[in-house]
């Protein structure tokens, strides 16, 4: 492909606290651009969430320069300067021009050379539409393999060959994925057909690096298409090989979409959420294995929630998830089929205190919201609409629950440990939490119990049996 413009001007928006760490640079001597996915981004028309410079000036050159930076990457150039602004972007990584020269871990360049050309630089970048370079003080815009063009046909297209391209690191084919995820732009066919070649590649990788690299994928607007792609090309079932057998496993109706149609769809189907995306793209993994066929010629799928559920704790397992994140997928998955007239606000109350939860999740409400949107999610990815009788139950019991303000911890009760030990004239120990718990319990199938008179009345008068008395043994 031809570059007729290699360098042209063109205007791009550049917050001021980067333009200044390029000002200092190009006064102190060097060369300073504005590189990779956030001047895609600003072309775009997006916000980027990084700023990144490139830079001929050496790591030891820009921590003099700038005193209050940290050498962050400095074995591959790598120095954060923090930014005197009180909005984003309160960093930004400054990164020394270099060429990687060996690639042995398939994760980053055991060797490389630092150097003072740009063009050396940007010709180790993964796809052409990160490899634009942009210099904010004069306003020319560097294009070397058509970046632009690619941006302009929703392109995504490796930096030179392909195969070799793709090879230097197997991430790079899960990060042409996340591009389809963000901007739902189509990979270029050589670079499809390397993606295809080199799937197998992807098991060479850290389970954290494919961890992070989907979840990115999972959050993206156009998650769906992304998700074909990557099992079009090998790369979803190489990583996910639970799901291999979805791609040709039937619904259960005749000329239904496979299961892997139904998990892509009910993925699409959700707030982009990725712990809630992750459920559902897992939530009928186990189908296959608790496939029964009835003599009618139906297809019955018993258990398949809680055995789908274990094989989710597992695939967490092996992503690395933090316990956390591992706990609420597996536990969507377990309960995704919940259903019935006994689910009423005493099953809300216990969900409330007792369903797993994310950092800075006080309550199990979060959890609850996503089992709902699973819920509607899973109906409309089976061809029916939005309005789900079940999920609309939950969420007035949900509403219900949280306008009487109950108790959901024990820090909720209107007793606390002090008050147990004075009541029963014990000291600190395990009976005290043993009572506390014994009063959530009874405050969850009942708030209007959750006054201190109420709660006295019951630890004295109806205790729990491990800390009743015990009787006298008669003559």
């Amino acid at each position: 492909m031809a570059q007729s413009q290699p360098r042209s001007q063109h205007p791009v928006e550049v917050p001021h606290p980067i333009r200044q760490v390029c000002g200092r640079l190009r006064e102190a001597g060097f060369q300073a651009y504005v590189v990779g996915g956030s001047i895609r981004d600003r072309l775009l028309g997006r916000q980027p969430h990084d700023w990144d410079l490139a830079t001929d000036a050496r790591p030891d050159q820009v921590l003099a320069l700038f005193p209050d930076a940290r050498p962050t990457g400095v074995a591959f150039g790598t120095v954060t300067v923090p930014l005197a602004s009180e909005e984003p972007p309160h960093e930004v990584e400054v990164t020394t021009f270099r060429a990687d020269l060996e690639y042995r871990d398939a994760h980053r360049p055991t060797r490389v050379a630092f150097t003072g050309d740009l063009t050396t630089d940007l010709a180790r970048r993964d796809f052409t539409i990160n490899a634009l370079a942009y210099d904010p003080l004069t306003g020319e815009l560097v294009d070397l393999w058509e970046g632009r063009e690619d941006l302009a046909q929703g392109r995504i297209r490796a930096v030179g060959e392909p195969l070799a391209r793709l090879r230097e690191d197997p991430l790079r084919s899960l990060r042409a994925i996340r591009l389809v995820a963000q901007l739902g732009f189509q990979i270029e066919e050589a670079t499809r057909q390397a993606a295809q070649a080199l799937a197998h590649r992807l098991t060479l990788l850290s389970a954290e690096r494919i961890r992070d690299e989907l979840l990115r994928i999972l959050a993206g607007p156009h998650v769906a298409q992304a998700l074909w792609e990557a099992s079009h090309l090998g790369l979803l079932e190489t990583i996910l090989p639970e799901l291999a057998p979805a791609r040709t496993f039937p619904q259960g109706k005749p000329n239904a979409p496979t299961l892997l149609d139904h998990l892509i769809q009910t993925v699409a189907a959700c707030p982009p959420d990725p712990v809630l995306r992750l459920a559902a793209l897992l939530h009928d993994v186990a189908k296959p294995q608790t496939a029964q066929r009835l003599a009618d010629g139906r297809l019955v799928f018993h258990g398949h929630d809680v055995a789908g559920g274990e094989v989710a704790a597992q695939i967490g397992q092996r992503l690395k998830l933090d316990r956390r994140r591992r706990e609420v997928v597996a536990s969507l998955v377990r309960w995704h089929m919940v259903s019935g007239p006994d689910v009423g606000k005493k099953a809300i109350r216990r969900w409330m205190t007792q369903a797993p939860r994310l950092e800075g999740e006080e309550t199990g409400e979060a959890w609850i919201r996503r089992l709902i949107a699973l819920r509607r999610a899973d109906h409309i990815a089976s061809g029916h609409g939005p309005e789900n009788p079940f999920a609309d139950h939950l969420e007035a019991l949900l509403a219900e629950v949280v306008a009487e303000d109950s108790a959901f911890t024990v820090r909720d009760l209107a007793l606390d440990g002090h008050d147990v030990m004075a009541l029963l004239q014990i000291g600190p120990g395990p009976a005290v939490g043993r009572a506390l718990a014994y009063l959530l319990d009874r405050v969850l199938e009942d708030p209007t119990l959750n006054t201190r008179e109420r709660l006295a009345r019951l630890l004295l008068e109806d205790p729990p049996p491990e800390l009743q008395p015990e009787s006298e043994t008669p003559p």
